[in-house]
């Protein structure tokens, strides 16, 4: 598995298209992708939104998305739009799965 991609700063309407440039580069290979979300301070539907478009775009060539050091603001968000049970989560915080 290559080094994660990290995220900094915003995740959200402004910064989505720069992000799903590289979402989709580190997606061509087909092999699984870590994104290191710990230096993301401030999410909105949009960063959420790409999120999921990128995790369903890796299942649909076989792969995954795992998201590290999640921080609170993106578990929230995640919560929020009960979709915590799309990704898998690893690091020093992962996803809660609720039901």
């Amino acid at each position: 598995m290559s080094a994660p991609l990290t995220i900094e700063g915003e995740l959200t309407v402004f910064t989505v298209h720069e992000l799903k440039v590289r979402l989709l580069a580190a997606l061509g290979d087909g092999q699984p992708l870590q994104i290191d979300l710990s230096g993301v301070s401030e999410v909105d539907g949009a960063g959420i939104q790409l999120l999921l478009a990128a995790q369903r775009e890796a299942r649909q060539h076989g792969a995954a998305i795992t998201l590290l050091a999640v921080p609170p603001q993106v578990e929230e968000a995640l919560t929020l739009a009960d979709l915590t049970h799309e990704f898998d989560a690893g690091g020093a915080q992962a996803l809660e799965h609720t039901a």
